[in-house]
């Protein structure tokens, strides 16, 4: 499993905002400087996020870009499943009609094992976990 651009990116901006504080609205513009990310990028994530509940925008010549929910609420699980529709080691875990093999399938019991610890550490890990760590390059 390799998490894309999209998610990654997102990520990158809720932590920003996060360590931003939920008063002061951020420019678009100021995050693609701060993040190393293209504006028309971040626009299509900051929708995203914001159809989903988790960001809001200020207008006005103060305006910007809030993060709506509290940062020890707000998993990598949450965003990865957002950004990536789900959190996903094998088709087969899903649906068992994904596979003929399923019932007999030899390894299945591992795959389950694999993402139920994958999605475990996935759901562990917020947004305040990280904010203020001066280890990170933003």
């Amino acid at each position: 499993m390799k998490l894309s651009a999209k998610t990654r990116y997102a990520a990158r901006i809720l932590l920003y905002l996060a360590n931003n504080g939920f008063e002061t609205p951020v420019s678009s513009s100021l995050l693609a400087s701060k993040t190393g990310i293209s504006s028309q990028f971040i626009e299509q994530i900051l929708r995203q996020l914001r159809l989903a509940g988790i960001t809001g925008s200020v207008r006005g010549a103060k305006g910007g870009h809030i993060l709506l929910r509290k940062p020890e609420d707000l998993t990598f699980g949450c965003i990865v499943r957002l950004m990536e529709g789900g959190i996903e080691l094998s088709g087969c875990l899903e649906k068992p009609g994904n596979c003929s093999r399923f019932d007999a399938c030899e390894v299945r019991k591992a795959w389950e094992s694999l993402q139920s610890t994958l999605d475990g550490v996935f759901e562990s890990i917020t947004l305040r976990d990280l904010m203020h760590d001066d280890r990170l390059l933003l």
